[in-house]
């Protein structure tokens, strides 16, 4: 069972601090792959500021890290930050180079998949 993907997530797990989440949806593609789509708002206000977004996205990638750490070691976890592009950043990598500007929400995918077979 190791390569497949048996472990989920739930929706208290993607909880991060300072933010709320206003949207949350699962999509298994197959027992390979599964993608969380989490959409984060600030906690306080009606936007986040640039530093909140930068502070959000340290956390989300802490989230990611965490993630991995839970999961056989064949699968891994990227992150894709849908309001600034589409490319996966992978949690044990350095934090993402991201120009950064205030957002009413941001938009995450966190997608996991089996990268090779043991």
């Amino acid at each position: 069972m190791k390569n497949t993907i048996t472990k989920s997530f739930g929706l208290g797990d993607y909880a991060i601090i300072g933010a709320q989440i206003d949207g949350f949806s699962m999509m298994l593609h197959d027992r390979e792959h599964l993608s969380t789509e989490v959409k984060y708002v600030p906690a306080c206000c009606d936007s986040l500021t640039t530093d909140q977004v930068e502070e959000l996205i340290q956390r989300i990638m802490e989230k990611a890290r965490y993630f991995m750490e839970q999961l056989h070691e064949n699968i891994k976890c990227k992150v894709i930050f849908v309001d600034f592009e589409e490319t996966g950043f992978a949690p044990d990598s350095d934090m993402p180079s991201i120009e950064v500007r205030s957002l009413e929400k941001l938009h995450v995918i966190y997608r996991f998949s089996v990268e090779y077979y043991i």
